[in-house]
């Protein structure tokens, strides 16, 4: 009969947590939706009193995201740090990390400086790189990328793209399409590149519409407006403002209206429209509230802090109970120290005199080694130079002019074919065909031996030149974008750039199977970045060996010599992506 009763409280109990899974879904479902109403009347008639400590954790998870989506950003801050800490509590390091990564855009995007986003994004990258997930990595760099778009915009544009790069790995096209997104407003607000920006939101925009999410379509269009806005094309800017005001998103509804009407109030003062600019900026007061904002900003920094205090002083609580223990083992050890002090001490000196004395050996022989690799690599670099030369000065003047001399005097017999039997004319004829296809097949081979960046020319449209030439076949298309590039590098700095371009590229086009191939180049400072990605098909990374002349190998070694770093990533069915840093001074 005991075991009867405890059967059926323990099914009810499961078919309650069942029933109360399944509302918190429904509701997670509803915010998802941006039905914001529903959800928020589904919460408040949860008792949370009668909730487990795992469902009292995912209702106040839940609080936090309704708020967020009801624009009550330091209530939305208030109720995650309550469910982070209930998270903890339960060791769900999961959902702590999901949390974080709610938290930080909310204080990146509060323009209060003592509401620092640093913690909560060291917190998750420690977690995402322990789990080694490519997802949570791709995301932390996301969210890297949106903490130093503002400060620092090459360093948001590299966290975006590394993210893409591990986004790869999983394929996700959504997140894809969001980081391109990204990309086009670190361009598009932070450098001249507009280009570059237009580009991006239109990889964002497909898979965008693709899913129909009018939300983010919405966004795409007020970013495609600031960007002709900046270039005074008004008419164009408020175009997109009229599309974007036609799907206004349900996402922060509000403060999305005010930011709009803002904007475009702006765009038709700018375009000289006073009464059109007057209409939006009345609609734009409607939605303001500074005072509120500054509320929120100041209650999530008193949340912050509560929370900051409360951890220091769990943190306090341990190292007294700690301390005690650790004065009673310091005790036991310094008596021990102290005997062994001085022996030890003199055995560690001449160890340390020993050791010194092999390190600096040691340095001296890798420096030697170093330089000879290095003075082997650039002779080899520069016969190679040279050897193009002389092939290509060869073939021009002396076979070539011999052919063409050869040429001239068929021309002189074929004058007199009158004179001559048909056959020996047709025999002639033939002849002077193959001297001339001969001829013809000398001058490109000596132009293509040639081939490479002129000092008059510099290396960027010496790669666009060969990316051209490679894109005419219709079998790979490759795309060049640049960044800093327009002052020229020493010559043989540029040379050296041209070949590795050029071995990579070799590289794809014999063994990648690609359609598609992008070449960046990025000169920041004094240093100068290379990647090169393809749609290929990818290979293991671990059957790379090195081989004699100017393949990967060598120029590998170039690079490390020269204090640069060379890195292959590559994923079998999805493309090689290959990055090279070096310095150019």
């Amino acid at each position: 009969m005991r075991y009867f009763i405890t059967l059926t409280v323990s099914l009810l109990l499961t078919v309650i947590s069942y029933s109360q899974n399944q509302e918190f879904n429904i509701i997670d479902s509803l915010i998802d939706a941006r039905e914001i109403d529903k959800a928020g009347a589904l919460l408040k008639e949860i008792d949370s009193t009668r909730l487990d400590q795992a469902e009292n954790a995912r209702f106040y998870y839940l609080l936090g995201k309704w708020e967020a989506q009801e624009n009550q950003a330091d209530k939305s801050f208030r109720y995650w740090m309550i469910a982070k800490k209930k998270y903890k509590a339960l060791d769900s390091l999961e959902k702590v990390a999901n949390i974080n990564l709610k938290i930080i855009p909310i204080l990146t995007s509060s323009k209060n400086k003592d509401l620092d986003p640093q913690p909560f994004m060291d917190e998750y990258l420690d977690y995402a790189r322990e789990k080694n997930d490519p997802d949570l990595l791709a995301k932390a760099y996301m969210q890297l990328g949106a903490i130093f778009i503002s400060s620092d915009v090459q360093r948001s544009i590299g966290y975006y793209r590394q993210a893409i790069r591990e986004n790869r790995k999983t394929g996700d096209s959504l997140l894809n399409a969001k980081l391109h997104h990204n990309l086009g407003v670190a361009f598009g607000e932070m450098t001249p590149e507009k280009d570059s920006a237009l580009f991006h939101y239109e990889i964002a925009l497909k898979e965008y519409k693709k899913r129909d999410l009018t939300d983010y379509i919405s966004y795409i269009f007020n970013n495609k407006a600031s960007v002709f806005k900046q270039l005074k094309k008004y008419d164009s800017a408020i175009a997109y403002y009229k599309k974007a005001e036609a799907i206004a998103p349900k996402e922060y509804e509000k403060e999305n209206k005010r930011l709009l009407y803002d904007h475009m109030a702006d765009a038709y003062e700018l375009d000289k429209d006073f009464e059109k600019a007057y209409k939006y900026l009345k609609l734009k007061n409607i939605y303001s509230d500074s005072i509120q904002q500054s509320e929120q900003n100041k209650a999530m920094l008193d949340i912050q802090t509560k929370y900051e205090v409360e951890k220091k002083e769990n943190e306090n609580l341990r190292l007294k109970q700690n301390r005690i223990w650790l004065l009673l083992a310091l005790a036991s050890l310094v008596l021990i120290i102290v005997i062994g002090f001085l022996a030890y001490k003199n055995m560690r000196s001449k160890k340390k005199i020993a050791d010194k004395e092999i390190q600096v050996q040691k340095q001296h022989l890798e420096n030697v080694l170093k330089q000879q690799e290095l003075a082997g690599i650039d002779a080899m670099i520069e016969g190679q130079e040279k050897e193009r030369k002389r092939i290509a000065n060869d073939l021009h003047d002396h076979l070539g002019s011999l052919l063409a001399t050869l040429k001239l005097h068929f021309q002189n017999l074929k004058v007199k074919k009158d004179r001559m039997k048909d056959e020996e004319d047709r025999l002639i004829r033939q002849t002077d065909e193959l001297i001339d296809e001969a001829y013809q097949q000398v001058r490109t081979i000596a132009h293509a031996k040639n081939a490479g960046v002129h000092a008059q020319e510099g290396l960027l449209p010496a790669v666009k030149n060969f990316a051209s030439k490679v894109s005419a076949s219709n079998k790979l298309t490759i795309e060049v974008e640049d960044s800093g590039m327009e002052d020229r590098l020493e010559n043989s700095m540029e040379i050296m750039i041209f070949r590795i371009i050029q071995e990579l590229i070799t590289n794809v086009i014999k063994h990648a199977n690609a359609s598609e191939a992008i070449i960046h180049l990025t000169h920041y400072g004094d240093s100068i970045n290379i990647l090169v990605e393809d749609d290929g098909s990818g290979f293991d990374i671990s059957r790379l060996k090195p081989r004699e002349g100017m393949g990967v190998y060598s120029i590998q070694k170039r690079i490390e010599n020269l204090g640069g770093t060379v890195d292959f990533d590559s994923v079998a069915g999805k493309g090689t992506s290959v990055i090279i840093n070096m310095p150019v001074s």
